[in-house]
Protein backbone atom coordinates (compact mmCIF):
# COMPACT_ATOMS: atom_id res chain seq x y z
CA UNK A 1 0.00 0.00 0.00
CA UNK A 2 1.08 3.39 -1.07
CA UNK A 3 2.54 4.92 2.46
CA UNK A 4 1.22 8.71 1.04
CA UNK A 5 -1.97 7.18 0.79
CA UNK A 6 -1.83 5.82 4.32
CA UNK A 7 -0.56 9.02 5.91
CA UNK A 8 -3.63 10.58 4.48
CA UNK A 9 -5.91 8.12 5.70
CA UNK A 10 -4.39 8.50 9.21
CA UNK A 11 -5.18 11.80 9.28
CA UNK A 12 -8.91 11.84 8.06
CA UNK A 13 -9.68 8.28 9.60
CA UNK A 14 -10.31 7.57 13.20
CA UNK A 15 -7.69 4.11 13.61
CA UNK A 16 -7.86 1.56 16.98
CA UNK A 17 -4.73 2.03 19.09
CA UNK A 18 -3.48 -0.60 21.81
CA UNK A 19 -1.97 1.01 25.42
CA UNK A 20 -0.30 -0.73 28.39
CA UNK A 21 -0.38 1.22 31.41
CA UNK A 22 1.89 -0.50 34.07
CA UNK A 23 3.38 0.75 37.08
CA UNK A 24 3.29 -0.84 41.09
CA UNK A 25 0.30 -0.05 43.36
CA UNK A 26 -0.97 3.42 44.30
CA UNK A 27 1.06 4.73 40.81
CA UNK A 28 -2.53 5.73 39.29
CA UNK A 29 -3.04 3.47 36.54
CA UNK A 30 -6.40 2.72 37.18
CA UNK A 31 -7.21 6.73 38.03
CA UNK A 32 -5.33 7.57 34.67
CA UNK A 33 -7.13 4.82 32.64
CA UNK A 34 -10.32 6.22 33.76
CA UNK A 35 -9.57 9.57 32.55
CA UNK A 36 -10.62 8.81 29.18
CA UNK A 37 -14.77 8.86 30.51
CA UNK A 38 -13.98 12.86 30.61
CA UNK A 39 -13.42 12.94 26.31
CA UNK A 40 -16.29 13.71 25.23
CA UNK A 41 -15.43 11.93 21.89
CA UNK A 42 -15.82 8.68 23.93
CA UNK A 43 -19.15 7.27 23.52
CA UNK A 44 -19.12 4.00 25.66
CA UNK A 45 -15.95 2.51 27.82
CA UNK A 46 -15.93 -1.35 28.48
CA UNK A 47 -14.16 -1.98 31.49
CA UNK A 48 -13.39 -5.75 32.42
CA UNK A 49 -12.52 -5.55 36.00
CA UNK A 50 -10.81 -8.96 37.97
CA UNK A 51 -8.73 -6.77 40.49
CA UNK A 52 -12.10 -5.85 41.79
CA UNK A 53 -10.97 -2.32 41.75
CA UNK A 54 -13.42 -0.47 40.75
CA UNK A 55 -13.84 1.70 43.93
CA UNK A 56 -11.00 4.11 42.68
CA UNK A 57 -13.56 4.91 39.50
CA UNK A 58 -16.24 6.17 42.03
CA UNK A 59 -14.03 8.11 44.38
CA UNK A 60 -11.81 10.31 41.89
CA UNK A 61 -14.35 12.15 41.38
CA UNK A 62 -15.75 11.89 37.76
CA UNK A 63 -18.75 13.43 36.90
CA UNK A 64 -21.98 11.62 36.38
CA UNK A 65 -21.83 11.78 32.73
CA UNK A 66 -18.04 10.38 32.80
CA UNK A 67 -19.37 7.69 34.84
CA UNK A 68 -22.69 6.93 32.82
CA UNK A 69 -20.24 5.99 29.64
CA UNK A 70 -18.38 3.35 31.78
CA UNK A 71 -20.14 -0.58 31.52
CA UNK A 72 -18.23 -2.19 34.13
CA UNK A 73 -17.74 -6.43 33.83
CA UNK A 74 -16.55 -8.06 36.91
CA UNK A 75 -14.54 -11.21 36.03
CA UNK A 76 -13.31 -12.33 39.51
CA UNK A 77 -12.26 -15.73 40.27
CA UNK A 78 -10.00 -18.09 42.46
CA UNK A 79 -8.39 -21.43 42.14
CA UNK A 80 -11.14 -23.36 43.69
CA UNK A 81 -14.23 -21.71 41.49
CA UNK A 82 -11.96 -20.45 38.24
CA UNK A 83 -14.32 -18.52 35.39
CA UNK A 84 -12.55 -15.65 34.58
CA UNK A 85 -10.39 -17.35 32.02
CA UNK A 86 -12.69 -18.63 30.02
CA UNK A 87 -15.18 -15.88 29.77
CA UNK A 88 -12.42 -13.53 28.44
CA UNK A 89 -11.53 -16.28 25.96
CA UNK A 90 -15.00 -16.24 24.92
CA UNK A 91 -15.66 -12.29 24.83
CA UNK A 92 -12.01 -12.22 22.50
CA UNK A 93 -13.12 -14.76 20.38
CA UNK A 94 -16.62 -14.90 20.00
CA UNK A 95 -18.67 -12.54 17.18
CA UNK A 96 -22.54 -13.32 18.88
CA UNK A 97 -23.62 -11.76 21.64
CA UNK A 98 -22.19 -12.90 25.28
CA UNK A 99 -24.60 -12.85 28.52
CA UNK A 100 -21.91 -12.19 30.96
CA UNK A 101 -23.93 -12.94 35.01
CA UNK A 102 -23.20 -10.51 37.13
CA UNK A 103 -22.83 -13.04 40.36
CA UNK A 104 -20.57 -15.29 38.79
CA UNK A 105 -18.45 -13.63 35.51
CA UNK A 106 -19.66 -16.50 33.48
CA UNK A 107 -20.58 -16.32 29.53
CA UNK A 108 -23.93 -17.76 29.28
CA UNK A 109 -24.12 -18.79 32.30
CA UNK A 110 -26.91 -21.71 32.80
CA UNK A 111 -27.53 -21.37 36.51
CA UNK A 112 -27.99 -17.77 36.38
CA UNK A 113 -29.97 -18.22 33.06
CA UNK A 114 -32.78 -20.33 34.98
CA UNK A 115 -32.83 -18.11 37.62
CA UNK A 116 -33.62 -15.14 35.73
CA UNK A 117 -30.32 -13.50 37.71
CA UNK A 118 -28.96 -10.00 36.23
CA UNK A 119 -26.36 -10.12 33.30
CA UNK A 120 -25.29 -7.68 30.66
CA UNK A 121 -24.37 -8.00 26.96
CA UNK A 122 -20.90 -7.98 25.62
CA UNK A 123 -20.18 -8.39 21.77
CA UNK A 124 -16.57 -6.84 20.55
CA UNK A 125 -17.82 -6.93 17.05
CA UNK A 126 -20.24 -4.42 17.92
CA UNK A 127 -17.36 -2.25 19.47
CA UNK A 128 -15.93 1.12 17.62
CA UNK A 129 -13.37 3.72 17.00
CA UNK A 130 -15.14 5.97 19.42
CA UNK A 131 -15.29 3.31 22.18
CA UNK A 132 -12.59 1.67 24.56
CA UNK A 133 -12.32 -1.50 26.66
CA UNK A 134 -10.45 -1.55 29.17
CA UNK A 135 -8.62 -5.14 31.23
CA UNK A 136 -7.83 -4.21 34.96
CA UNK A 137 -5.77 -6.26 34.80
CA UNK A 138 -2.84 -8.41 32.69
CA UNK A 139 -1.25 -9.62 35.72
CA UNK A 140 -4.85 -10.56 37.15
CA UNK A 141 -4.92 -11.77 34.02
CA UNK A 142 -2.12 -14.20 34.69
CA UNK A 143 -3.74 -15.54 37.51
CA UNK A 144 -7.11 -16.11 36.44
CA UNK A 145 -5.05 -18.25 33.85
CA UNK A 146 -2.61 -19.85 36.26
CA UNK A 147 -6.21 -20.55 38.50
CA UNK A 148 -7.63 -22.03 35.68
CA UNK A 149 -4.98 -24.81 35.15
CA UNK A 150 -4.69 -25.68 38.90
CA UNK A 151 -8.41 -25.63 39.58
CA UNK A 152 -9.14 -27.26 43.44
CA UNK A 153 -5.36 -27.78 43.86
CA UNK A 154 -4.07 -26.74 46.87
CA UNK A 155 -2.76 -23.08 47.29
CA UNK A 156 0.56 -23.51 47.47
CA UNK A 157 0.12 -25.98 43.96
CA UNK A 158 2.86 -24.50 41.26
CA UNK A 159 2.37 -24.76 37.28
CA UNK A 160 4.64 -27.42 35.78
CA UNK A 161 7.04 -25.65 32.90
CA UNK A 162 4.54 -27.09 29.64
CA UNK A 163 1.34 -25.52 31.63
CA UNK A 164 3.17 -21.95 31.34
CA UNK A 165 2.88 -22.53 27.69
CA UNK A 166 -0.63 -22.63 28.31
CA UNK A 167 -0.96 -19.83 29.95
CA UNK A 168 1.05 -17.57 27.49
CA UNK A 169 -0.90 -19.27 24.54
CA UNK A 170 -4.15 -18.23 26.56
CA UNK A 171 -2.83 -14.54 26.92
CA UNK A 172 -1.73 -14.29 23.41
CA UNK A 173 -4.96 -15.47 21.87
CA UNK A 174 -6.63 -12.10 23.75
CA UNK A 175 -3.54 -10.04 23.11
CA UNK A 176 -3.74 -10.48 19.14
CA UNK A 177 -7.10 -9.62 19.11
CA UNK A 178 -6.08 -6.54 21.16
CA UNK A 179 -3.09 -5.77 18.71
CA UNK A 180 -4.98 -6.03 15.52
CA UNK A 181 -7.55 -3.45 16.93
CA UNK A 182 -9.97 -4.23 14.16
CA UNK A 183 -12.68 -3.50 16.27
CA UNK A 184 -11.81 -0.88 19.30
CA UNK A 185 -9.34 0.69 21.10
CA UNK A 186 -7.84 -0.83 24.14
CA UNK A 187 -6.01 -0.46 27.58
CA UNK A 188 -4.75 -2.89 29.37
CA UNK A 189 -3.13 -2.08 32.83
CA UNK A 190 -0.72 -4.21 34.78
CA UNK A 191 2.01 -4.32 37.63
CA UNK A 192 5.38 -4.67 37.70
CA UNK A 193 8.19 -7.08 37.05
CA UNK A 194 11.69 -6.53 38.33
CA UNK A 195 14.14 -8.24 35.99
CA UNK A 196 17.34 -8.31 38.65
CA UNK A 197 20.66 -9.45 37.38
CA UNK A 198 23.26 -10.70 39.58
CA UNK A 199 26.82 -11.43 39.42
CA UNK A 200 29.23 -13.27 41.80
CA UNK A 201 27.95 -16.15 44.16
CA UNK A 202 27.26 -16.65 47.93
CA UNK A 203 28.91 -13.43 49.92
CA UNK A 204 30.16 -12.32 46.81
CA UNK A 205 27.12 -12.02 44.91
CA UNK A 206 26.03 -8.23 43.93
CA UNK A 207 22.92 -6.54 41.72
CA UNK A 208 24.41 -5.61 38.39
CA UNK A 209 21.60 -4.01 37.26
CA UNK A 210 16.96 -3.86 37.39
CA UNK A 211 15.20 -3.74 34.24
CA UNK A 212 11.34 -2.93 34.50
CA UNK A 213 8.76 -4.80 32.38
CA UNK A 214 5.30 -4.82 32.67
CA UNK A 215 4.09 -8.32 34.52
CA UNK A 216 2.32 -10.44 31.72
CA UNK A 217 2.57 -14.12 31.91
CA UNK A 218 5.64 -15.63 32.39
CA UNK A 219 8.79 -13.77 33.27
CA UNK A 220 10.17 -14.64 30.08
CA UNK A 221 6.92 -13.36 28.16
CA UNK A 222 6.65 -10.16 30.53
CA UNK A 223 9.93 -8.87 28.70
CA UNK A 224 8.21 -9.42 24.83
CA UNK A 225 4.90 -8.52 26.10
CA UNK A 226 5.03 -4.89 25.13
CA UNK A 227 5.26 -6.26 21.48
CA UNK A 228 1.48 -6.32 21.40
CA UNK A 229 0.93 -2.79 22.17
CA UNK A 230 1.46 0.74 20.57
CA UNK A 231 1.82 2.61 23.19
CA UNK A 232 3.24 1.97 26.59
CA UNK A 233 3.40 3.63 29.66
CA UNK A 234 5.15 3.51 32.88
CA UNK A 235 3.76 5.19 36.53
CA UNK A 236 5.73 5.60 39.27
CA UNK A 237 5.85 8.02 42.28
CA UNK A 238 8.31 10.85 42.41
CA UNK A 239 7.79 12.34 45.95
CA UNK A 240 3.91 12.24 46.90
CA UNK A 241 3.23 12.74 42.89
CA UNK A 242 2.09 10.04 40.19
CA UNK A 243 4.57 10.44 37.43
CA UNK A 244 5.14 8.90 34.59
CA UNK A 245 6.26 8.08 31.17
CA UNK A 246 5.85 6.90 27.49
CA UNK A 247 9.18 8.12 25.48
CA UNK A 248 12.09 5.09 24.77
CA UNK A 249 14.48 7.28 26.38
CA UNK A 250 12.23 8.19 29.76
CA UNK A 251 14.04 5.77 31.54
CA UNK A 252 17.00 3.31 30.45
CA UNK A 253 15.96 0.22 32.08
CA UNK A 254 12.20 0.77 31.49
CA UNK A 255 10.22 -0.32 28.58
CA UNK A 256 8.29 2.39 27.28
CA UNK A 257 7.49 3.13 23.82
CA UNK A 258 5.02 5.23 21.67
CA UNK A 259 4.03 4.94 17.98
CA UNK A 260 2.24 8.00 18.26
CA UNK A 261 5.38 9.40 19.38
CA UNK A 262 3.66 11.20 22.72
CA UNK A 263 5.45 12.09 25.40
CA UNK A 264 3.16 11.10 28.45
CA UNK A 265 6.29 13.03 30.66
CA UNK A 266 6.30 16.19 29.16
CA UNK A 267 2.41 16.56 30.17
CA UNK A 268 1.26 18.43 33.34
CA UNK A 269 -1.18 15.31 34.05
CA UNK A 270 -1.52 11.96 33.80
CA UNK A 271 -4.71 11.68 31.30
CA UNK A 272 -5.94 9.89 28.38
CA UNK A 273 -6.56 12.27 26.42
CA UNK A 274 -3.02 13.56 25.88
CA UNK A 275 -2.65 9.98 23.96
CA UNK A 276 -5.88 9.45 22.15
CA UNK A 277 -7.32 12.97 21.45
CA UNK A 278 -3.18 14.77 20.77
CA UNK A 279 -2.05 11.65 19.11
CA UNK A 280 -4.87 11.08 17.00
CA UNK A 281 -6.58 7.91 17.74
CA UNK A 282 -9.72 9.85 18.65
CA UNK A 283 -10.74 12.38 16.55
CA UNK A 284 -11.57 15.87 18.10
CA UNK A 285 -15.51 16.95 17.39
CA UNK A 286 -15.56 20.33 15.60
CA UNK A 287 -18.05 23.02 17.01
CA UNK A 288 -20.67 24.27 14.66
CA UNK A 289 -18.97 27.40 14.33
CA UNK A 290 -15.38 25.99 13.10
CA UNK A 291 -17.11 24.09 10.46
CA UNK A 292 -19.27 27.24 9.29
CA UNK A 293 -15.43 29.09 9.67
CA UNK A 294 -13.57 26.22 7.85
CA UNK A 295 -16.62 26.64 4.66
CA UNK A 296 -17.05 29.92 4.30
Amino acid sequence: MDMLELKRRAENESSSHSILIYGDSGTGKTRMAATAALIPEIRKIVWLDLENGSDTILHMGLPDEALEKIKLFKLLDTRKEPHAMGTLLKMFSSKADLNICEEHGRANCLECTQGKKPSQVFNITKMTHNDLLIIDSGSQMTDCAINALLKGQPEDAILQIQEWGTVNNWLTAILQVVQIGRYTNTIVLSHVYYDEEYSGTGPNRSLVRTRIFPMIGSAAYSKKVGKFFGTVVFLELKGSKHAGGSSTTYKPNCNTKSRLNIKVEDSPTLNMRDILVKGGVIREARSKDSNANANA
